[in-house]
């Protein structure tokens, strides 16, 4: 499988201890180079990275072959590396961006010292793994150059801009993918049917003609592990270590990140997210070329971070590094991009007969990523990168209350699937929660024009993937739609695991009749049998207004999540956003159903009209039928309910439903017998 080596992972903290540090380091001269068309095969030289702690160290080289003009503008040069480590590791994530360096054919022999004297020609780039040499792909130098030349061009506000531009694709991707996992997770009915209504809003506006159209899904995900890697060529991925994770949950991640160039992987508790080595002095670190260049992503408590290696450092300051893109499934990358950087340090190299990998992390943030391009990654000393904060509060059984401060690299992409995994990973940080328990999930999330949104959950089980669907979608569609994007600014999370099962179902229920005249109430009754504890009955009285027309109408008695469901497909109108204020209130409307109470509701026949977003319920049948047209865009009719909610201190997951039939000559039979 051909892999990128750019390794993520949960790294140190990248901005503790923030004394005086060494300058950002600057040539006199930029490095002299050996242009692609003058490589031969048969040309030796070494390569430089770091494979324990800060120190940079050679690595053997001999060229095979090379590839010209493979496409416009791209060409590869195919190297052996017969150093004893590389032999052991084979093609290591983490050794990305390694400088490569040829020593000229004229060169006495005495003068060839591993190290020293060396052009550079490119980048430790890619690779394959499971094979029994170790052979790597070059990214030449002067392609990385003219990536490095383009950068220059950029400006500050672009550079600034660019972390608030998201693209509605991107949520619309996450949402589908994020539907097709909760299918394989075997998610309820009624969450399946909330993200059917994410999908709507992140689809955009349609006319309503369209309104109805069904969407339609694959039925299942590719299992990539059943592939034969050794013998076809994947997109190149970068693995990602998550520790503290609950149980299959980095397996779970993979499609989500998959399409951003990052293959999440596990990594053990208490590996990474320490402290840095006692050993290492941050201050005396510098981004050169060999030494590890770190991306953080996310840093606080446990950090996540892009690890690499520095390829090249121009005059200016300029980095260039990894040797092909981060991001955009690690292919053609995004272009301008704004992200921290940081200089970094590596455990050790962990060999593997797959892939090899760099267990290591950041040392300190050192300055902006400003460009992602297929060749490489260029960074500047100048700090442009803007963050948003996560605050994680967890209360988990038999544990002392703990707080986990994160901050998150401000990007439309990266910025809502971190900010949704925190909270799993701090819930699990210090212990897992007992076999049956329940999760209170209280969100309050926070976007750059001061809206705030509230999300309360009630998760029995716990579930990563319900989590995951509760705070992934609010966040990547204010970043990404197609009016405004709406940076997260901060989001506090507060978590509580209680040792039940707080769930049950509704095993019996019956109405007190099923006819009943206008303006009367009916008697509900249901019982509920909740997980490992006797039934409980529950009634109410339901009201039907005394202006219902005689029929046959369908009383429902369902729970929180089908409830929200259930309103926002009836009003079809919200999922019809037209700028960012009707999207933040859609948003709202899914979340707004209370999930440990159970809602009586009754489709009536009236019809409200909806003029846009703006709902007129009360208009006579009349004037909805002279608005409303088949070519109306703007004008549409929507269903009024009856309802009522009854607290029941549990989630249900259940649905019923009944005929009550509305009878107006009832009202006269009374009336004679009184």
């Amino acid at each position: 499988m051909m892999v990128s080596v750019v390794f993520l992972l949960l790294c140190s903290q990248p901005t503790k201890a923030q004394t005086a540090a060494l300058p950002a380091y600057k040539p006199d001269i930029n490095q002299p180079i050996l242009t692609m068309d003058k490589v031969r095969p048969g040309m030796t030289g070494y390569g430089l990275s770091v494979f324990h702690g800060t120190k940079i160290e050679p690595f053997a080289v001999e060229v095979i072959s090379a590839n010209y003009g493979i496409a416009p503008g791209v060409g590869t040069i195919w190297v052996r590396c017969p150093d004893e480590r590389m032999q052991l590791n084979g093609v290591v994530q983490g050794m990305s961006g390694s400088p490569i360096y040829l020593w000229p054919q004229d060169l006495p022999k005495d003068q060839c010292i591993p190290g020293k004297n060396g052009l550079l020609v490119g980048a430790f780039a890619f690779g394959y793994g499971r094979t029994k040499d170790c052979f790597v792909g070059v990214k030449p130098i002067e392609l990385m150059r003219d990536v490095a030349k383009r950068a220059q061009t950029e400006s500050i506000k672009d550079i600034k801009k660019s972390a608030s531009i998201g693209k509605p694709q991107t949520a619309a991707q996450l949402i589908n993918t994020l539907t097709h996992l909760a299918q394989m997770q075997n998610l309820p009915e009624s969450q399946l049917a909330v993200l059917a209504e994410y999908q709507k809003l992140a689809n955009g506006p349609t006319t309503a003609k369209q309104i109805s159209a069904k969407q339609t899904l694959p039925t299942h995900l590719p299992n990539n592990d059943a592939v034969d890697s050794s013998t076809m060529t994947q997109s190149m991925l970068a693995p990602m270590a998550i520790t503290a994770a609950p149980a299959g949950f980095t397996q779970l991640l993979k499609p989500l990140f998959e399409p951003l160039g990052i293959a999440p992987v596990d990594a053990p508790v208490g590996a990474t997210n320490a402290d840095l080595p006692a050993w290492v002095d941050p201050d005396k670190l510098q981004l050169r070329p060999g030494s590890s260049l770190s991306v953080p992503l996310a840093w606080g408590d446990t950090d996540m971070a892009a690890t690499g290696t520095v390829t090249d450092v121009l005059t200016d300051g300029t980095v260039l590094g990894f040797g092909h893109a981060m991001s955009n499934d690690g292919k053609q990358g995004i272009g301008t991009i704004n992200l921290p950087v940081a200089t970094g340090y590596i455990h050790l190299v962990m060999p593997s007969n797959d892939i090899s990998f760099k267990l290591g992390g950041s040392a300190r943030i050192a300055g902006t990523m400003i460009r992602d391009e297929n060749s490489a990654v260029i960074a500047v000393a100048d700090h442009y990168f803007n963050s948003a904060s996560v605050n994680v509060k967890v209360h988990q059984y038999q544990q002392p209350v703990k707080t986990f401060k994160y901050h998150v690299a401000r990007d439309p992409q990266y910025t809502p699937l971190l900010s949704g995994i925190l909270p799993i990973v701090s819930l699990n940080a210090i212990s897992g929660a007992p076999q049956y328990n329940t999760v209170h999930l209280n969100t309050t999330i926070t976007f750059e024009n001061d809206k705030t949104l509230q999300i309360s959950r009630i998760i029995p089980g716990g579930a990563p993937m319900e989590m995951l669907v509760s705070m992934l979608p609010p966040i990547s569609l204010m970043a990404n739609n197609a009016f405004e994007s709406i940076p997260l600014r901060s989001m506090d999370v507060d978590i509580k695991v209680i040792p039940e099962l707080q769930t049950g179902s509704i095993i019996k229920a019956s109405l007190d009749q099923t006819e009943i005249a206008p303006g009367s109430e009916v008697g509900v009754n249901f019982t509920i049998l909740p997980f490992g504890k006797p039934e409980r009955k529950f009634r109410t009285q339901f009201a039907i207004p005394t202006n219902t027309p005689d029929g046959d109408y369908q009383l429902l008695i369902v729970g929180a999540r089908t409830y929200s469901a259930l309103m926002l497909n009836a009003r079809p109108h919200r999922t019809q956003a037209t700028n960012t204020d009707q999207l933040f209130e859609a948003i709202k409307m899914l979340n707004s159903g209370v999930d440990d109470s159970v809602y009586v509701l009754m489709q009536t026949k009236d019809k409200g009209l909806a003029v846009g977003q703006n709902e007129l319920p009360q208009l006579p049948s009349s004037r909805i039928a002279l608005i409303t047209n088949p070519t109306s865009t703007t004008a549409t009719p929507y269903a009024l309910w009856l309802e009522k909610n009854i607290d029941v201190g549990m989630v249900i997951r259940s649905n019923v439903m009944f005929t009550l039939g509305i009878r107006s000559s009832l009202t006269e039979e009374t009336a004679d017998a009184n």
